[in-house]
């Protein structure tokens, strides 16, 4: 546990060095919003943390979950930035995905952010993609029931985190 919030810890100070010589910082910490059509999935009752540095050809993007289902330990679940807000229940407010313009699909063009439960019901994952999301473009993190495939499919979403960029 004490290792885990040291990593957390560092990844946090990471990110604000990285703002102050690259760009903004932007910052959540919130209770997933549950937008699953699963009576009970393994986001039920979690919460997260996620801090974005927009900056200098770049975005970096970390993503910390807390009090996922222990019973869950070693499944992966895909996550992405999307497009739209998290609205209550709506899964699909949230829209797509973000993406560079005018790119096809990938991890060098989505921000990805896809993590395995750990025996401690926590998830991390940091992005690192060569482009610069724009004010006002995305708005949250979508987890969603899979690991993305190429395709950057994921399966139904289970949960939303609010991200202003």
């Amino acid at each position: 546990m004490k290792t885990h919030r040291s990593m957390v810890i560092v990844a946090i100070l990471a990110l604000g060095l990285l703002s102050t010589a690259a760009g903004n910082r932007i910052f959540s910490k919130a209770s997933l919003s549950d937008v699953s059509v699963v009576t009970v999935d393994p986001t039920d009752g979690a919460w997260a943390v996620a801090s974005a540095t927009v900056g200098g050809g770049q975005t970096v993007v970390v993503l910390n979950v807390k009090d996922l289902d222990r019973s869950e330990a070693g499944r992966r679940l895909g996550a992405h930035v999307h497009v739209g807000p998290c609205v209550g229940g709506n899964g699909a407010a949230a829209l797509g995905h973000y993406r560079m313009a005018g790119a096809a699909v990938s991890s060098e063009t989505e921000v990805w952010l896809d993590f395995t439960i750990s025996n401690g019901g926590t998830g991390h994952a940091t992005a690192i993609v060569p482009f610069e999301i724009a004010p006002g473009d995305a708005h949250s993190i979508v987890i969603h029931h899979d690991p993305t495939a190429d395709n950057g499919a994921a399966g139904a979403r289970l949960a939303c985190l609010p991200l202003e960029f």
